[in-house]
């Protein structure tokens, strides 16, 4: 019987926005019930708890952290719906069995607390945490150094979000799911704990192609000696990677929640089951690369003045976001990105200007200050980067 996220979905958070407080709320719920065992791992730069809650009496370890940049909060959500499912008492209690029997499963939710109350991905020292493994400067970063020490995992989870302009190589889609096993030296050597790691990505991107085919990428396996996912591979710890992207239609990235839920359960499941060892290591590197070849916006067919007369080009806008963090809401931006032959571009939006003269002044990198003109009507109209006008 297939598992269906929004019997076991968090309904408390409706939108990216999660505090520390909303998580001490969830995590006193589960200290009471009994079922996880909860301790504080440690304090973050400003003092704030970081929680190590852990379930199963299973021989294989698994660590999975989430939130090392205080602004990628979609896994830390898809965890607590987690912790619903192991919480639970139904008709998927043999699940549960096989994969607590089989597995303890440890959590890291939030690991950076203070970056997550300001919504910014680095500690509240100005640090990215990871680009911390070496220099150990960051008290966050020292605390997931410590647990991976002493618990030694098998597997590890490291589940991030990436921004919405990532695409699948070749797709003009957007990759709501990047994954990688990181490599842990310069040259990408397939170690033990990365054969391993490679077969439950392929396991993951198989199972998630079901509800988003072709929209999947592969992150670039560049070693990076300062972050964490890649030493972590290079001291034995199959270590996978998982980034929530952009999805159309999904600016909260509550449909890209259910697929981090959906895909860490499966993972969970290969693992308990030993089945992902039967995974194939040539579909990994089929998985296509993540690229940039995307726009919010994609203006098509514009026409445009210029000191050599007038010529047909395309416009791609995004945008950046001003945060409302108190009221949980967004102003969005836009800026140009690009102008001119957009043709291999794709977007989550497409205006199609049908020859429509553009009145004012489009400059690349600055705010998008335009509007189309046509005996039509006006299109869409901005001003200082704000959308006023937009024909439906």
């Amino acid at each position: 019987m297939p598992i269906d996220h929004n019997t076991y979905r968090d309904t408390n958070f409706t939108n990216r926005f999660i505090t520390h407080a909303d998580l001490q709320a969830k995590i006193n719920a589960l200290t009471a019930d009994g079922i996880f065992k909860v301790r504080q791992a440690g304090l973050s730069a400003q003092g704030r708890t970081i929680y190590h809650l852990s379930i199963g009496t299973g021989k294989t370890d698994i660590l999975l952290w989430s939130q090392m940049h205080g602004d990628e909060s979609t896994a830390t959500l898809a965890l607590l719906d987690l912790f619903n499912f192991f919480s639970a008492d139904d008709e998927h209690n043999g699940i549960r069995k096989q994969i607590l029997d089989n597995c303890t499963l440890h959590f890291i939710p939030m690991l950076n607390p203070d970056g997550a109350e300001m919504f910014t991905r680095r500690n509240a020292q100005g640090i990215d945490i990871n680009r911390d493994f070496l220099a150990e400067q960051s008290p966050e970063g020292r605390i997931l150094k410590q647990i991976q020490q002493q618990l030694q995992p098998e597997f590890g989870f490291n589940l991030h979000d990436q921004g919405p302009l990532w695409s699948v190589t070749g797709s003009r889609k957007p990759a709501p799911i990047a994954l990688l096993a990181p490599p842990a030296d310069d040259r990408a050597s397939v170690t033990p704990s990365r054969l391993k790691a490679i077969k439950v990505v392929t396991a993951i991107n198989n199972f998630l192609q079901e509800q988003i085919p072709g929209q999947i990428g592969r992150w670039d396996d560049t070693f990076e000696p300062r972050a964490f996912g890649d030493n972590f591979q290079r001291l034995g710890m199959a270590t996978v990677l998982i980034e929530a992207g952009g999805y159309a239609g999904d600016p909260e990235r509550q449909f890209v929640r259910k697929l981090n839920f959906d895909g860490i359960l499966f993972a969970l499941r290969q693992i308990a089951s030993g089945d992902y060892q039967n995974q194939s290591t040539d579909d990994y590197y089929r998985i296509p690369q993540n690229n940039k070849e995307i726009f919010h916006i994609l203006i098509r067919n514009c026409q445009l003045q210029t000191p050599g007369g007038v010529i047909s080009a395309d416009i791609g806008l995004n945008y950046s976001e001003q945060l409302d963090l108190p009221n949980q809401t967004s102003m969005l931006i836009y800026s140009i990105a690009d102008i001119g032959d957009l043709s291999t571009w794709g977007a989550y939006e497409y205006i199609d200007a049908s020859g429509a003269l553009v009145s004012g002044t489009l400059a690349i990198d600055y705010r998008a200050d335009f509007t189309l003109k046509s005996p039509a009507g006006t299109p869409i109209c901005f001003e200082n980067g704000i959308i006023v006008y937009k024909n439906n």
